[in-house]
């Protein structure tokens, strides 16, 4: 299993409205998964969504490397 950061899209003046400075993709969620698409699953149970939003997922360490500015490639010799 791994950690998922699970995102939601759209928006909706019930819960992530521009007029309230929340950007169109925003994190929801941390969730333990097997796969993008359960986390999704499992995050949905939690997370609000209306008629125009809808769920993705990506690896959280892929999501905290990249929050943090750090280079994961490997250096060329």
């Amino acid at each position: 299993m791994k950690e998922y950061v699970v995102y939601r899209h759209g928006w909706n003046a019930e819960n992530q409205s521009p007029e309230a400075g929340l950007p169109e993709k925003m994190p929801v969620a941390r969730i333990e998964a097997k796969s993008p698409e359960q986390a999704c699953r499992l995050a949905r149970s939690r997370v609000t969504l209306y008629e125009n939003q809808h769920l993705s997922a990506e690896p959280a360490a892929d999501v905290d490397a990249r929050e943090n500015n750090l280079n994961l490639r490997a250096e060329s010799l």
